[in-house]
């Protein structure tokens, strides 16, 4: 089938081909009665406007890359949601892009959007630092990074440092000083900051575990389960497990019940992120609910400001408080 053109749909209203641009692009005003003519006439045809040939006229592609390390995690396509959602009214289409938290992956995809000349990037990575999305900032492209910013690069963050200390100190006044943590693998800011937030809980105080009650997983079931299994084979185990995500902190139930064992009263345990199956799991889980849906919006509302002109200045931070959901697993 012969693709219809803007000539076309020229040809077939009786008006020229510049008035046919000018309404689809509305870069020139058209009267009322002549748009009307024009789009009844386009869809008669089945004409589309050209995207690309558009992005190239106006320097702009109207598009926006979202790089997550695991698009199955619960949480991720709820606040892929809340980008777009905060996109969606200025026209923005989102491009949804999974890493599997591979350090290839994510420069890949950096390098993808700089070639595309995209105009913004939100980017939850664990390999590359604030310091290297900021050369792509400095290109021109819009740039949020949940965790950390840098340079021109804007964050977005749910306080992690000081909620992962607020339920240590939970955990540690409720079941006393053996608590464990399980983080997930790779320098993720997010990693950082959980982790670092569990030592500030712990403070001083004495675990009978040492280092040995600090472990790096996957962000996975999986990884929770090998976690946990590590624990639970040392002597003595932990009185309460902090879990970096509740994919984590699921597999670590898992593995507690198929030895056998209580929640929480053989084993308390904690996890993050208060994805929906969190509720309904037995014991339901005692989490940190972070507003995936909120964290999207307003990553998306700091690119929009940027991608506008609206604002054009050093990074920010926007801060969505996370807070501890208290259940039955603690």
């Amino acid at each position: 089938m012969e693709r219809i053109t803007i000539e076309d749909v020229a040809a077939r209203a009786g008006v020229s081909p510049t008035t046919v641009s000018h309404v689809f692009s509305g870069h020139r005003p058209v009267s009322a009665e002549t748009q009307e003519l024009v789009r009844s006439v386009a869809d008669e045809l089945g004409y589309r406007a050209n995207a690309v040939a558009k992005s190239l006229r106006i320097n702009r592609t109207s598009t926006v890359m979202i790089v997550l390390p695991d698009i199955t995690n619960p949480f991720y396509p709820i606040f892929a949601r809340g980008v777009q959602d905060a996109l969606r009214p200025a026209e923005y289409q989102t491009l949804l892009c999974n890493t599997d938290s591979r350090k290839e992956e994510e420069l890949a995809f950096l390098e993808e959007a700089r070639s595309r000349r995209l105009d913004g990037l939100v980017f939850m990575g664990y390999w590359v630092p604030p310091s290297d999305l900021a050369k792509l900032a400095d290109s021109g492209i819009a740039v949020v990074n949940l965790g950390e910013g840098y340079g021109r690069v804007d964050a977005v963050s749910s306080g992690d440092r000081a909620m992962a200390a607020e339920v240590t100190r939970y955990l540690v006044q409720r079941y006393g000083s053996d608590v464990a943590f399980i983080d997930g693998t790779g320098p993720a800011p997010v990693a950082r900051s959980r982790m670092a937030g569990f030592r500030d809980g712990r403070g001083r105080r004495p675990s009978r575990g040492g280092s040995a009650r600090e472990l790096s997983e996957d962000f996975t079931k999986v990884g929770g389960r090998r976690g946990m299994a590590t624990l639970l084979d040392a002597t003595p185990p932990p009185r309460a497990v902090f879990c970096a995500n509740d994919l984590i902190a699921l597999g670590a139930l898992e593995e507690v019940q198929s030895r056998g064992l209580r929640v929480p009263e053989d084993v308390a345990i904690v996890g993050w992120d208060d994805i929906d199956v969190a509720a309904l799991v037995s014991p339901s889980l005692t989490t940190v609910r972070s507003h995936p849906q909120r964290i999207g919006e307003a990553s998306g509302q700091l690119l929009l400001s940027r991608m506008s002109g609206e604002y054009d200045g050093p990074s920010r931070a926007t801060l969505v408080p996370a807070e501890l959901v208290i259940r039955e697993s603690a």
